[in-house]
């Protein structure tokens, strides 16, 4: 490596450490560390959460998925991404926020009962450490294809920085460095164009290369019958199931806007980051075109944007780019560590245990992190087996999303849903997605499925067993023409948050709001 590659490297990695120091400082309690002390402002949480989407799945992942397919995937966030973001913004955060909760799990809880809570809680963390596992090892392709580190190597490396800063400093210095990682990667991914394009001789060249060698990489929809993403998979399995799941039902995601100082806030910067997503497939399916074209020599797919780093990148911007990709996969892990230490401490074991000492969760939660950091790292050993990174964690994902989503919307646009319901659907909507996973059906056909039977069985089962009161709904159900200034988030300290949902009477309880940007429609 140029020292002066290896300088930019150094330079990135004891800035966020400063960072995480820094933040750590402020952390006193559970809700400094998984919220930031609800001090967030819109741009930060903006960024943030497109730091955390541009994670594995979508940089390393979807520029060797892009490899493979081509530019059918940008589906991913014109499709998958900016429709839901707006409906994110629009619906769901106010209404999150007016029930006052850390997670979306103890949303469910409120809405249908605690056995729900908990379920979709284990269920979405075992999820998580296996996610974190595969960003860890899309880290260690990278450090290896650049740096010619081995694997073993490259995971304990990357696992040890981000658990320094991402452990010390909770939410804050997570969202403060992601914020900082996304304009780097921004700008390194426009240079990658631009060099990309020079290399070949002009975009006319690169485009006539990728059309003599591999034409329907310029799809934008492939045949019914490919096999990884058919175009009727794209609309009713990523369009109308997997992409509003994940940007409304995404603990990752959402913790952020959970954590911010006002609703305004939280609800300007999902809208701030679905108009930056329009940015991002240049950003994310370029690099694997590329590689294609150039002819890379490579292993595995996802080993397309570290080749363009090592090959097409001069010295200087070489190690920014590098950075930029570390600093994409260091935000997707640390990011997933926070709200999965959070959903284990609080919708896990405050409900089986009873436990509501603040301080006793900042501890619990930085040793879960710790441990969760663990196995992910040691998880990651294992993922070069399976496949291409980005279709093994749409496959997991498609197991529960559709369940998920199908409580989230029933839940939060309507007052019929009852916690039996709930109950029963997610658990037998989980075990179908299973059983049609067994049988090799496709995964956006899978989540298709598994939605449409849980939006059925819910709305069927809710009309023969009893639901909750008009006050436990009163802040758990969308309003549109309820004025949301009227409500502030609950102080989580006030709340007996291991009661059952129909026991829940936080509406009568909340104060005014006079803060600063806080309650705009």
């Amino acid at each position: 490596m140029h020292s002066l590659d290896l300088a930019v490297i150094v330079g990135y990695l004891l800035l966020i450490l400063i960072v995480g120091y820094r933040s750590a400082r402020r952390v006193k309690d559970a809700r400094d560390f998984f919220l930031a002390g609800r001090s967030l402002t819109w741009w930060v949480i903006g960024l943030s959460i497109i730091g955390s989407n541009i994670d594995t799945n979508s940089y390393v992942g979807a520029s060797g998925n892009a490899y493979n397919i081509g530019i059918a995937q940008a589906n991913f966030e014109w499709i998958g991404a900016i429709p839901a973001m707006i409906v994110a913004s629009l619906i769901f955060i106010p209404l999150y926020w007016r029930a006052g909760v850390y997670s979306i799990p103890e949303y469910l809880g409120l809405r249908y009962s605690q056995p729900v809570r908990v379920i979709a809680a284990t269920i979405v963390s075992v999820f998580s450490v296996f996610a974190m596992g595969v960003a860890m090892w899309a880290l260690a392709l990278v450090l290896q294809t650049y740096l010619g580190w081995p694997i073993w190597l490259s995971i304990l490396v990357s696992g040890g920085v981000v658990g320094l800063y991402s452990i010390s400093g909770g939410l804050a210095a997570i969202a403060f460095t992601d914020a900082l990682q996304v304009g780097i990667m921004f700008a390194c991914g426009l240079v990658i164009v631009v060099l990309g394009f020079t290399e070949l001789g002009g975009a006319t060249n690169f485009i006539t290369s990728l059309v003599t060698t591999n034409p329907d990489h310029l799809s934008a929809y492939l045949s019914a019958d490919h096999p990884e993403s058919p175009w009727p998979g794209v609309i009713l399995g990523l369009g109308i199931v997997l992409s509003p799941a994940y940007w409304i039902g995404s603990q990752a995601i959402l913790q952020r806007s959970l954590g911010a100082r006002s609703q305004w806030d939280a609800s300007a910067a999902m809208m701030f980051a679905a108009f930056a997503k329009t940015l991002v497939p240049l950003l994310i399916v370029f690099p694997g075109l590329l590689a294609l074209v150039l002819k890379a020599n490579i292993e595995y797919p996802d080993m397309a944007l570290p080749w363009v780093i090592k090959n097409v990148l001069p010295v200087g911007l070489s190690g920014l780019m590098f950075v930029a990709v570390i600093a994409a996969l260091q935000s997707s892990i640390d990011s997933t560590i926070n709200a999965t230490s959070l959903m284990i401490t609080r919708d896990i074991r405050h409900v089986l245990i009873k436990s509501h000492d603040s301080t006793q969760d900042l501890r619990v939660g930085r040793w879960l992190a710790f441990v969760l950091l663990v196995c992910a790292m040691i998880m990651a050993n294992f993922i070069g087996e399976l496949g291409g990174i980005f279709m093994v964690l749409q496959t997991g994902l498609s197991l529960f999303q559709g369940p998920m989503l199908a409580l989230l919307l029933q839940g939060a646009l309507t007052q019929s849903a009852t916690p039996a319901a709930g109950l029963w659907t997610l658990v037998s909507g989980v075990v179908i997605a299973g059983v049609l996973l067994l049988f090799e059906m496709h995964i956006f056909y899978v989540a298709f499925v598994s939605f449409c039977y849980a939006m059925a069985a819910l709305w069927l089962i809710s009309r023969f067993t009893p639901g909750l009161s008009a006050e436990a709904l009163a802040t758990l159900t969308y309003r549109p023409f309820l004025r949301s200034q009227s409500f502030a988030p609950v102080d989580a300290q006030s709340l007996d948050l291991a009661q059952p949902a129909s026991s829940n009477s936080n509406s009568a309880s909340m104060p005014k709001t006079t803060a600063k940007g806080q309650g705009n429609d």
